[in-house]
């Protein structure tokens, strides 16, 4: 397997920008980027535009949404996190995991990867295959600004080893392309385009990024099946996804809409 270690150096030369700076460290191992941000999270609170952002080669206990691990190995993908705060309380941050997946969209396209689409409302697939995902944990008070700790895993290049210990099809940038790519200039230009995203939605809420998320939509128009938290199943056909990023489902009972939360979607078995 063809990499080039994490290099923070390289990352932040490429990474420079007027607006923002990043206040990065890169481990070779640590249990969940996301962990470690939220154990710290007073220490690194972002001040002076100096956004915090945590890089790991191997997470020992990466997770995803519900609790579901995310597997790593050396120079298999790119696992990180960064801290940013916004002056909005946590009711007004609906459709904050989809605006980070059209980031990553953008900046796949930019390396000419078309026709990875977006599984609402936090995975990357390729042909239904995961590509990636994300995970967002908010801290906050009513009436205080917000903290979202965001946790992003891109597949590189996974091993046999690492695939056969993910319970559910996945792919990698390598098998999609058959390119190796530096993880390095990869990040930086992501980081850009997070912050550009991320001050828009500030501003504008997902209503702005609706549209172009929806071009994206790898279940739009097609039936599926949701799993609640309390385990009841749902079956409909998606309609949309709504102003404030619920998806909206015609099921038997009407159009219904979802908001995220701990909710698994999957294509459903008729037709």
């Amino acid at each position: 397997m063809l990499f080039l270690l994490l290099n923070k150096n390289k990352i932040i030369q490429f990474a420079s920008n007027p607006v923002f700076s990043f206040d990065l460290k890169i481990f070779n191992i640590k249990d969940s980027t996301n962990s470690f941000l939220l154990n710290n999270f007073q220490r690194h609170q972002p001040n002076n535009n100096s956004i915090p952002v945590v890089a790991a080669e191997i997470q020992t206990k990466g997770r995803g949404r519900i609790g579901r691990p995310w597997h790593s190995e050396l120079g298999s993908g790119l696992t990180f996190s960064l801290l940013w705060c916004f002056r909005k309380n946590i009711a007004e941050l609906s459709g904050l995991s989809l605006v980070i997946g059209i980031a990553i969209v953008r900046i796949l396209k930019s390396y000419s990867i078309d026709h990875v689409n977006l599984k609402w409302p936090n995975d990357l697939l390729y042909n239904n295959f995961k590509l990636g995902g994300i995970l967002v944990e908010l801290r906050g008070k009513a009436c205080s600004p917000t903290y979202a700790i965001i946790g992003i895993g891109i597949n590189f290049n996974l091993s046999t080893s690492i695939k056969s210990a993910i319970q559910q099809d996945s792919t990698d940038l390598f098998q999609i392309t058959g390119k190796h790519y530096d993880r390095n200039l990869f990040l930086s230009a992501l980081l850009l385009e997070l912050c550009n995203i991320l001050s828009s939605f500030e501003i504008h809420g997902f209503s702005l990024f609706r549209d172009e998320w929806i071009r994206y939509h790898a279940y739009h128009g097609k039936n599926v099946k949701l799993v609640l938290s309390n385990n009841l199943s749902v079956f409909g056909r998606v309609e949309s996804v709504n102003a404030d990023g619920s998806i909206s489902l015609l099921t038997s009972r009407g159009l219904q809409s979802y908001r995220t939360g701990d909710i698994s979607i999957r294509l459903a078995d008729y037709s």
